[in-house]
């Protein structure tokens, strides 16, 4: 789920302990939804041809633990952060300009007012990339032995393998091994999405623009609603495809948090989407 996050002193918590990862080499399965022969579309009801099915596809990754543990650590805003006292005016504009400037190095953009935070996407993507080439990599190769070929294929692999993994919403916040509550926006890393199995809107997006990022798959941007997003991948749209223009270009529109074609989202966003309330998102 999207959302921005009002900073509030004084909040007391309950220390957590940190998760552990172990070395594994996780074996994922999926179907690509993407491969099945679609007839027309009734709404959000895909009417299809009678035996089809969808492509299925295996991938064997190895998630480094320490890579896991790192990206966790080096994202997000300690709330000790955000209470300081100030003398007038100035002296606040002062502190919540250094606080703005801390809290970019780690993930977070600070909102006008200096109040809020948002998760800054580009700074995930950017920092997720040397971490997360190798299991693109393995993805791209799992789905090239099952014949995809062309970009648009690919690109459906990678949308279904993240598709595939539990919608679920985290909080806006994680405690450290320290007890610190560390302010997150209630996104999450993409090697930290990859490794729990599950994510939200913007969790799932971050993870599926990582991947295609770090290969230079596609160009990605982020359409984001009232308490939703999905990506955009500048592709030259099919007949059926939904798509924004953008740059002077044409993206498709993505939906991650569930098994979704590439080029349509659900009607209800659509709308919003018809209606022009987005904003776009460059990564």
């Amino acid at each position: 789920m999207f959302r921005s996050n009002t900073i509030i002193v004084g909040l007391a918590l309950a220390a957590t302990h940190g998760t552990t990862f172990a070395m594994s080499r996780t074996t994922f399965v999926w179907k690509d939804i993407n491969t099945r022969k679609v007839l027309r579309w009734e709404g959000d009801v895909a009417v299809v041809q009678q035996g089809s099915s969808m492509q299925e596809l295996e991938c064997k990754v190895t998630i480094n633990p320490t890579d896991v543990e790192y990206a966790i650590s080096s994202f997000g805003v300690p709330k000790v952060w955000t209470t300081f006292k100030y003398f007038d005016e100035n002296d606040l504009a002062q502190k919540q300009k250094q606080l703005k400037a801390k809290a970019a190095i780690h993930g977070i953009r600070m909102l006008e007012d200096g109040n809020r935070f948002s998760v800054d996407y580009s700074w995930v993507i950017q920092h997720s990339n040397r971490s997360i080439t190798d299991i693109a990599k393995r993805i791209r190769s799992t789905a090239r032995r099952k014949g995809y070929r062309s970009r648009r294929e690919l690109i459906g692999a990678f949308a279904s393998f993240v598709q595939s993994l539990e919608y679920r919403v985290p909080r806006d916040h994680r405690i450290n091994d320290e007890g610190e509550k560390i302010l997150t926006a209630g996104a999450m890393m993409p090697l930290e999405t990859l490794s729990l199995g599950w994510g939200d809107c913007d969790s799932k997006s971050l993870l599926f623009a990582a991947l295609v990022h770090s290969i230079n798959l596609a160009e990605v941007c982020f359409i984001v609603m009232d308490e939703h997003l999905f990506a955009g991948v500048q592709l030259s749209p099919n007949q059926d495809d939904q798509t924004i223009r953008h740059k002077g270009k044409d993206w498709i529109l993505i939906e991650l948090t569930d098994l979704w074609p590439i080029g349509r989202v659900p009607q209800d966003r659509l709308h919003g989407v018809v209606d022009g309330q987005y904003k776009i998102v460059d990564l």
